[in-house]
């Protein structure tokens, strides 16, 4: 068998050869074969389309990913309104006793709830009722991702102006989108669109009469500013509950707890996923809103006022008081209210629902907080509890989902051959590499920190620099609602899926990907050994990157502007240095590493700090060919680029957990697509 640095020898012509001829021949598909029906679900056609999109074959990709959308909302859709409807019906439902204890109620309303959903689901998706769909692809449809690709088949098709629209569905989510932003602009210009008439295809209802609302309050015309609010207001409710019934979702709690502690696991799982809906219903137009369901009554009470009508308008200001008590304008208006002589105290009642809402928001906050605090103590190790039933996985204050209880792994007994096994492959490995550390923890100025050389040949290097400026994507691999990079440089990268994606299309040879398997596998095992982990390191997430300085900016570029700002992996830095362990930080990683591919390029060092401006810091590393940095994710390891003044700067980016409910599933995916393609071969 073929050694790395053998097999590695041709690739930089194999990828070289490749990409002449994808580009020169173009692939052949069978038109028939990309013939589908309608009725599939949702996440193959999505996959369908993003593979179309990857033959530059236009038409399949709009059509394939419109199919993907269209099922998406119809799945969603309906799962809302079964569990919406079943839930109305179970509290209806006539009960077999009428002295039956609480607890009794609850649970004989919880088994009729769940045989309705049941036969709902049942009668509504037949056959695709208990299908699972991966959780990435959830979350590219959550995140827009779908649209991210529509907008230049789209264009690509001469509809200039779907374009558009899908254009702004995307900057709707992420409005640092940088490349959207460009192609939004390019697309107004070429199509002589108006500005006005471009719209966002994700905007739900509750959204279009709020903005109709606010045009007609602009106008004066408060009759129908009252009317649309109105309006818009019960379509929010509607919006809200179905968010919320969205996440009473199945999930794995990855141990085995007693009846009453599996029940509050999930109930805690949904609760956070909950917690989260009013956030994500305030973002109209690509940011968050904070005081957005509070406007709808600061709206109504001026319309109100200016039609005359003092029981709504008072009742109005009351119902914002409610939710935001200090608000100096509405405790103004209330007192210019007063004033008047129509009006009395007596007027300024809130509306029950807007009561309602916020005594829910309270108690649900004072809940979350109770869980995080009086479960903190599961985070710590105790080798002499082996009582795990009680535990409550969900409640871990630094997790964004629920984890397992974990035990030591001196009383995991079964699984020490395998973890032998694994300790001797790698320290062979590492050996074979003459891997080496080249500054310490007290070097770099902190703890859990490293650096470390010897991981790569300058040809393997050379191989995935190519691949990153041949197949990398602007953005690509960044789920976040907003970019954390600046835009004097351009930031490109290629995810393992992607690259799955091209070898399966005979864009690249698999030797290539195999290369980023076998590198990453080291990488991860050097980290295991070095801060000598008890527990196995799974991936989260790789990414291949590059950051490009753009000479047209980097004139007069103030050394503020980092490539990537100061951050830390597992939490939201903020800037007195407290760190938040909350969505949406990726809370579950444990660890973080990044592996340089190049040095032909002016500044761009990786700098560990505690200044979030990144001015001053604790010490830098120097990105060249094979040098791997590694630390800990958490709030101890702050860290940032440095500018990248001239060049590009090229790196393979990995995070790592402990929980492997987390594992990175497109690793699996392109394990087994190389499985596969051994097994044909031989």
């Amino acid at each position: 068998m073929m050694s790395r640095a053998g097999r590695v020898a041709t690739d930089v012509c194999l990828l070289v050869l490749s990409v002449g001829w994808s580009m020169a021949e173009g692939l052949i598909t069978d038109s028939d074969s990309t013939s589908k029906l309608k009725s599939q679900p949702y996440d193959f056609l999505y996959n369908e389309g993003v593979a179309a999109y990857l033959e530059n074959n236009w038409e399949d990709c709009a059509k394939y990913l419109e199919e993907a959308l269209a099922d998406w909302h119809w799945m969603t859709d309906n799962t809302a309104r079964c569990r919406k409807i079943c839930n109305k019906e179970s509290g209806l439902a006539e009960l077999f006793s009428a002295t039956l204890t609480e607890d009794d109620r609850f649970y004989e309303r919880a088994v009729r709830s769940t045989l309705c959903v049941t036969k709902c689901k049942k009668d509504v998706f037949g056959d695709r009722m208990d299908r699972v769909v991966e959780s990435h692809i959830k979350e590219y449809f959550e995140e827009r991702k779908p649209y991210d690709y529509l907008q230049l088949c789209y264009y690509k098709l001469g509809r200039i102006k779907d374009a558009a629209d899908a254009a702004v569905t995307v900057l709707s989510a992420q409005p640092d989108h940088q490349v959207m932003t460009t192609n939004l602009q390019y697309y107004i210009t070429e199509g002589d669109i108006s500005v006005d008439d471009v719209v966002s295809l994700e905007l739900k209802e509750y959204g279009k009469e709020y903005i109709k609302g606010t045009v007609a309050y602009d106008n004066a015309d408060y009759k129908t500013a009252v009317t649309l609010m109105e309006k818009s207001l019960t379509l929010f409710y509607e919006s809200y509950e179905d968010c919320r019934f969205l996440c009473e979702n199945p999930f794995n709690q990855g141990w085995y707890p007693d009846f009453i502690a599996s029940i509050a696991n999930h109930y805690t799982y949904t609760l956070r996923c909950k917690r989260r809906c009013l956030w994500q219903l305030s973002d109209l137009f690509g940011e968050i809103d904070d005081e957005f369901f509070p406007s709808y009554f600061n709206y109504l009470q001026y319309s109100y006022y200016q039609l005359g009508d003092m029981k709504k308008a008072s009742e109005a200001v009351e119902s914002y008081l409610v939710m935001s008590p200090e608000d100096e304008t509405q405790n103004r208006n209330k007192q210019f209210y007063i004033t008047q002589e129509e009006v009395a105290e007596e007027l300024f009642v809130p509306r029950k629902d807007v009561v309602a809402f916020r005594e829910r928001e309270d108690f649900e906050e004072k809940f979350v907080e109770f869980i995080e605090t009086s479960f903190a103590f599961l985070n710590k190790d105790d080798d002499d509890d082996d009582d795990t039933e009680h535990k409550l996985s969900a409640c871990y204050p630094d997790k964004d989902k629920p984890q397992p209880t974990k035990l030591p792994l001196s009383k995991t007994s079964q699984d020490l051959p395998e973890l032998r096994q694994r300790a001797v492959t790698q320290l062979k490995n590492l050996a074979e590499q003459d891997v080496r550390v080249v500054q310490t923890p007290q070097q770099l100025g902190g703890q859990r920190r490293v650096v470390a050389e010897g991981f790569m040949s300058p040809m393997e290097c050379l191989v995935l620099s190519e691949l990153i400026k041949f197949a990398a994507v602007e953005g690509d691999g960044y789920k976040n609602n907003s970019s954390p990079h600046t835009a004097a440089e351009n930031f490109q990268g290629v995810t393992l899926g992607r690259a799955g994606l091209m070898v399966h299309t005979a864009l690249i040879d698999d030797a290539v990907l195999e290369l980023i398997l076998d590198v990453t596998d080291l990488c991860r095992d050097f980290l295991e050994r070095h801060f000598h982990l008890q527990e196995p390191l799974y991936f989260t997430f790789t990414h291949l990157v590059c950051r490009t300085a753009r000479p047209e900016m980097s004139f007069n570029r103030s050394r503020l502007d980092l490539s990537h700002g100061v951050h830390a992996d597992n939490c939201i830095l903020q800037d007195s240095g407290e760190c938040l362990r909350k969505p949406p930080a990726y809370t579950y990683r444990d660890y973080s590493a990044i592996l340089y591919l190049n040095d032909e390029f002016k500044g761009g060092e990786f700098i560990f700090t505690r200044d979030k401006s990144g001015l001053s810091y604790e010490s830098a590393v120097k990105p060249q060919c094979g040098r791997l940095v590694g630390f800990s994710s958490g709030p101890d390891n702050p860290h940032g680029v440095l500018p990248v003044w001239e060049g590009s700067r090229c790196s393979l980016a990995m995070w790592f957990t402990h929980d492997k409910r987390h594992k990175e599933v497109e690793r699996t995916l392109v394990e087994l697509l190389l499985d596969k393609i051994r097994a044909n071969s031989v």
